[in-house]
């Protein structure tokens, strides 16, 4: 991702992304202290409920801009690649726990660890990627 620092493309997905995880740690403030202090519900508290995963969506949709305004093929490529690993990862991982939930009565996972997890491993692919192509 660091190959080229004046790609406009990657500049542009770096400030999506920022905005978008400051905009999803500002709104589930918003929601918790809502929630605590205001007591909501009915439509306004499904509202509330669903505000801190729009900055998410926002987030998945500069992606997706990324990979269309980036014009060197092999670094859509290698994105295409860490996102690849990333939804493997994830998939693995929740699967595995799901069994887990089922046979041995583990924790259950709260389905909005699913997020960060997908981009843990992303970050993690991040580099094994790279070095295949050193």
């Amino acid at each position: 991702m660091e190959c080229s620092p004046g790609n406009q493309a990657i500049r542009r997905f770096k400030f999506r992304c920022y905005a978008s995880a400051a905009l999803v740690v500002l709104t589930v403030f918003v929601a918790t202290a809502s929630f605590r202090l205001l007591h909501l519900h009915g439509v306004v508290a499904y509202f509330m409920a669903v505000l801190p995963a729009l900055p998410i969506l926002w987030a998945l949709v500069a992606v997706g801009q990324y990979l269309a305004e980036e014009k060197d093929e092999f670094q859509r490529a290698l994105h295409v690649q860490y996102l690849l690993w990333g939804i493997g990862g994830t998939l693995a991982v929740t699967t595995t726990w799901g069994y887990l939930e089922d046979f041995v009565q583990v924790p259950r996972l709260d389905l909005i660890y699913v997020y960060p997890i997908f981009w843990l491993f992303v970050a993690i692919a991040m580099p094994v990627v790279r070095r295949r192509y050193k």
